[in-house]
């Protein structure tokens, strides 16, 4: 069980310093707190934690989808919350061997206020100091608070969070119907449908039928496909794609940033004499400028209808593979 919960708090953890990548630095891990700092402004701070609230919400309900295990680390998965603290200063560096640690009034408060008396679960908890620096509507969210320390009294204000992950549900989407969709596709593969489910994943296979110069994969909650993130590297572009929903076997749904908010659902149906039927639904966000919307459709079209071809090829050569390594005495 202690193995349990430490796979959980890593890996909650690390899903959030991911949101984070690229726009603040891990300073400190402290037992289930991670110190950040940013040179960003206290606006986009602020953006970027509430999305990363959602990022961690998103990876807990996945890992609860995905775990079997009856202990009480794992059973508990959905009480787990987020809290965030946010304070604006100042700090020095001091190295110790190979670890360099932030000193400073600034840092003491920003450690102080994780023990509060927020009336709330989960919360952004920010400072006179970070409330002066943001645009008047985002300041107007947050209501008064002090907290009482040896100090003094530090002042600020408190955000409820929970409401950004109920926003974030309602707005989901799980799969593309076929109805709904602004393109389909079906493709016939001589390959059997088990086969053809494991490799839709395979960053090597993923790279061939999306074009792609190369594709790192992430791995899912706690392993597993749901909710495992592939960065598809196309020339000097970067296209994210996660797995949202799946039914092993049968179904996968991944959404993508690129060249919009693009939803793919994939579906798997045995078609006799051992070939699979792949059929792709595409729906996406249409873009608010409308050249960029009008020159998506058909590029989409022309994509797809390319990948088709991809796709027969480089699942039928994998089945062949398999075929002669399970023929090959050795």
């Amino acid at each position: 069980e202690v193995d349990h919960s430490w796979s959980i708090l890593h890996e909650l953890l690390d899903t959030m310093v991911r949101s984070l990548a690229g726009r603040m630095d891990v300073s400190q891990v402290e037992g289930d707190a991670i110190l950040f700092i940013s040179g960003l402004s206290t606006a986009e701070v602020v953006n970027a934690l509430e999305g990363t609230f959602v990022a961690f919400h998103r990876r807990l309900r996945d890992m609860q989808a995905v775990t079997t295990c009856p202990c009480s680390a794992c059973a508990n998965i959905g009480i787990l919350k987020l809290k965030f603290v946010i304070h604006h200063g100042k700090f020095s560096r001091q190295r110790l061997g190979s670890v360099e640690q932030l000193h400073g009034t600034d840092v003491i408060v920003a450690h102080r206020l994780l023990k509060n008396k927020v009336p709330s679960k989960e919360y952004l908890l920010v400072t006179d100091a970070v409330l002066e620096r943001l645009p008047a509507d985002m300041r107007s969210r947050f209501t008064p608070h002090t907290e009482e320390f040896d100090l003094g009294a530090i002042s600020g204000g408190y955000e409820e969070i929970a409401y950004l992950w109920q926003a974030a549900q309602a707005t989901e989407r799980k799969r593309v119907l076929p109805e709904e969709a602004m393109v389909n596709s079906d493709v016939l593969v001589d390959a059997p449908r088990e086969l053809v489910y494991k490799l839709m994943l395979k960053p090597a296979v993923m790279e061939r039928y999306l074009f792609a110069d190369g594709v790192d994969a992430v791995p899912g909650a706690r392993g597993e496909d749901l909710g495992s993130e592939f960065h598809c590297h196309h020339g000097g572009s970067l296209v994210s794609m996660r797995v949202v929903s799946l039914e092993p076997g049968q179904e996968l749904t991944l959404i993508a940033d690129q060249p919009t908010t693009m939803h793919i659902t994939t579906r798997l149906s045995d078609a006799g004499a051992g070939q699979t039927k792949v059929s792709r639904s595409f729906l996406w966000e249409e873009p608010a400028h409308p050249e960029v919307a009008q020159s998506v459709r058909p590029m989409m079209e022309a994509m797809v209808a390319a990948g088709e071809t991809v796709i027969k090829q480089v699942f039928e050569e994998n089945a062949a593979a398999a075929k002669a390594r399970a023929a090959s005495p050795d």
